[in-house]
């Protein structure tokens, strides 16, 4: 429709006059703010995507550096490892050893059984000194025990050592001749042989 020319329109028709109604200007402002928010979006994402494309350099870096610190890390534990199972070897063969030697005992004469059983020996008119004990060693099936004392008379000598002689336990007694030179007072140094576990 044309407009007649001169009338009041054409005076209309440089000023900007919205003559939408309300709801299609609601409308318009709208769909500007969706489109505003929409680039908003898109510029948000492309600085993301840009930030990550050079963020990606250092995620390799602390990548390979993680598998570094795993590898290191497994070398530490195989040392561990091998160290403690070495520490577990040297505590057992310890072990076996002290067992060993546990059950010896069971089998190797006390020194102060040894001692009692020597001064339980009727010994009269014999005064003994001394007594040294020297027990098997590991080849060696008998042990000795020195006795060293005095005799009043010959006779109180012979039956001491015949009576050390008849014990179970020993196997020999070794009393020099020499010591039988003197009547009384005799001063004599004798060595028993045998297991000891009576």
């Amino acid at each position: 429709m044309q407009l007649p020319s001169g009338s009041r329109f054409d005076n209309m028709s440089h000023k900007l006059i919205n003559l939408l109604p309300e709801d299609r200007v609601n409308a318009f402002r709208r769909g500007y703010f969706i489109r505003l928010a929409t680039v908003t979006v898109c510029l948000l994402a492309i600085l993301t995507i840009i930030h990550g494309i050079f963020l990606f350099p250092s995620y390799l870096a602390l990548l390979q550096k993680k598998d570094v610190e795993t590898r290191s890390l497994a070398e530490v534990d195989a040392r561990l490892a091998g160290s403690k199972e070495q520490e577990i070897h040297a505590r057992l063969s310890s072990l076996k050893g002290d067992a060993t030697y546990l059950s010896r005992l069971s089998t190797v004469p006390s020194t102060s059984g040894t001692v009692r059983n020597m001064l339980a020996v009727p010994h009269p008119g014999i005064s003994i000194i001394n007594i040294t004990v020297a027990f098997p060693t590991a080849g060696a099936t008998s042990g000795k025990v020195s006795l060293s004392g005095t005799a009043t008379t010959r006779e109180a000598l012979h039956t001491f050592n015949d009576t050390l002689s008849a014990l179970p336990f020993v196997t020999g007694v070794d009393l020099p001749i020499s010591s039988y030179a003197q009547e009384s007072n005799i001063a004599f140094s004798l060595t028993v042989s045998g297991t000891f576990t009576p």
